[in-house]
């Protein structure tokens, strides 16, 4: 078979997707989301049986408008098969959500300042008071994190 040709598919009918196949595929967040309509599961069935004969995955540029030409030729039981698949997905995706506890996040809200950090207990802290003296001058200081500020000199 030549590269740039793609072969005609069957899709299966009765659908061989499962619900677990196609929730499966989705990441925890997507779960939270609506369930593929009729058409995507159909895509997802024709892309499986594409992947059997020639064992490789091919650009969704590709192969989008055969299936959605494959999809405007099939008679209605097929769609309404796939129709029926969606609906019980969308079954499934709501009994996982009332199973669910929900979260809250509140987004404007901001975590606590982490407690002020307790001093090392071989350090002596001595309060070092302050002279306003014109005639004193020492640049050798610090502050901790309390703002004591502390004079070496």
């Amino acid at each position: 078979m030549n590269t740039n040709e793609i072969p005609l598919i069957n899709v299966p009918y009765p659908p061989e997707l499962t619900v677990e196949d196609i929730l499966s595929r989705r990441s925890e967040e997507k779960l939270r989301l609506r369930a593929p309509n009729q058409f995507f599961i159909y895509r997802l069935a024709y892309i499986r049986e594409l992947k059997k004969i020639i064992g490789e995955s091919i650009s969704m540029t590709r192969i989008s408008p055969q299936i959605s030409s494959s999809w405007s030729r099939e008679p209605p039981e097929v769609k309404q098969a796939y129709k029926n698949l969606s609906g019980l997905t969308e079954n499934r995706l709501k009994e996982m959500r009332k199973n669910d506890t929900p979260i809250f996040i509140h987004e404007n809200f901001s975590s606590p300042p982490p407690p002020p950090s307790q001093p090392d207990e071989n350090i002596i802290i001595y309060d070092v008071p302050f002279y306003p003296y014109s005639d004193y001058f020492c640049d050798d200081y610090f502050y901790d994190y309390y703002n004591n500020c502390y004079y070496s000199c």
